[in-house]
C-alpha cells in the first residue's frame, strides 16, 4: 500500500483510540455497541486495516462525536 494510505490508517486508528479513551470506553465496550468483534477495534486503532465509511460512521456515532473528528488536522 501507499505510504499514504499506511499514514491515514494510522492517524484514523489513533484518533479513534484517544475518543474511545475520552469517552471511557474500552475496545470491548465500544465493539458491543456497533455490534462487531473487539478484534476489529484494536486492529483499527493499530492502524491495521481501514474500516469502511460505514464502519467510521457508527464508531462515531457510539462515541458521540462528529466523523469529522476523525479528520481533523
Amino acid at each position: 500500500m501507499s505510504d499514504d494510505v499506511e499514514l491515514f490508517k494510522k492517524t484514523l486508528g489513533k484518533r479513534v483510540a484517544r475518543l474511545r479513551k475520552e469517552k471511557g470506553y474500552t475496545q470491548a465496550e465500544l465493539s458491543a455497541l456497533i455490534n462487531i468483534d473487539f478484534q476489529s477495534i484494536s486492529r483499527i486503532e493499530n492502524g491495521k486495516i481501514n474500516p469502511s465509511a460505514y464502519l467510521i460512521l457508527q464508531i462515531a456515532n457510539a462515541l458521540e462525536v462528529e466523523v469529522g473528528e476523525f479528520f481533523v488536522r
